[in-house]
């Protein structure tokens, strides 16, 4: 049997696991005052658990492992900077181990106007709500609040996007057909759309928020029958609010029609 190059074979559970628990391990000593010694540390992982693995592989995943904790708002550690490319089935494996090993897993995601960050902590929720079907839908008064960048974006709370994506279950929540596709992650996909735009004073709320297909998230925003489909949709679905629209000029001006609502 030919064996695969190291840089090709996936990566086990137990090794992603083994570099969670390294990386735990040196961050609260780092944070006891403790001298960190990442060599010694790097070497008990490469003949444990990583046997089959180089020291440039360990590296390059505890880099990675530095990049998902600064996606979820967390402090990394000293000596790992954050390292993208993750990929989407590594990301779905190594964000539930952090939240296990960080003892987070009933902690609500922090709310976002990071796109990146936002989608990380997006899966990190919808894993946690899964693992707890009765969670409530969320609240937060800060998601919905602009802020100024270089161009001015909303705040997003996960939480209510992976709460209204758990509840649609893959299915859209407009034309009740199922998610056109599936994720990298094993995931349908569903874009989640604000009734009331954000940009018109609609909350980021589950009661403004519903998982729907693109072709009806575009048909929500551009088609001809928009607002008929939009009142369809209020009566369909109860947990939903007819919020007012408000009539504000700077709120019109910065609205991104890209974005998630």
């Amino acid at each position: 049997m030919a064996i695969k190059p190291e840089n090709s074979r996936d990566w086990t559970d137990a090794e992603l696991f083994a570099c969670v628990v390294a990386y735990r391990d040196l961050q609260m000593e780092e944070q006891a005052g403790v001298r960190v010694n990442k060599t010694e540390k790097r070497n008990s992982v490469l003949r444990d658990a990583l046997s089959s693995r180089s020291a440039g592989a360990y590296e390059f995943r505890m880099a990675n492992i530095s990049a998902v904790l600064e996606e979820l708002g967390l402090q990394t550690l000293n000596g790992y900077l954050p390292r993208g490319n993750v990929g989407a089935k590594v990301a779905a494996k190594i964000i539930p181990m952090i939240n296990l090993v960080w003892q987070r897993q009933n902690s609500p995601e922090l709310p976002t106007a990071d796109r990146e960050d936002l989608e990380t902590r997006v899966l990190s929720a919808r894993q946690k709500i899964k693992r707890n079907p009765a969670t409530p839908p969320p609240t937060n008064l800060l998601s919905g609040t602009r802020i100024q960048s270089i161009t001015a974006r909303f705040i997003r709370d996960p939480n209510v996007i992976a709460w209204v994506l758990v509840m649609a279950a893959g299915v859209c929540e407009a034309c009740d057909e199922l998610a056109p596709f599936v994720r990298d992650d094993g995931e349908p996909y569903l874009e989640v759309h604000h009734v009331r735009p954000l940009a018109e004073g609609g909350p980021d709320s589950a009661d403004n928020t519903i998982a729907v297909c693109p072709t009806c998230h575009r048909r929500l925003h551009y088609g001809s029958d928009k607002e008929p489909l939009r009142g369809g949709i209020l009566k369909k679905i109860a947990r939903l609010k007819n919020y007012p629209k408000v009539d504000n000029k700077f709120l019109k001006k910065e609205a991104d029609a890209r974005s998630w609502g």
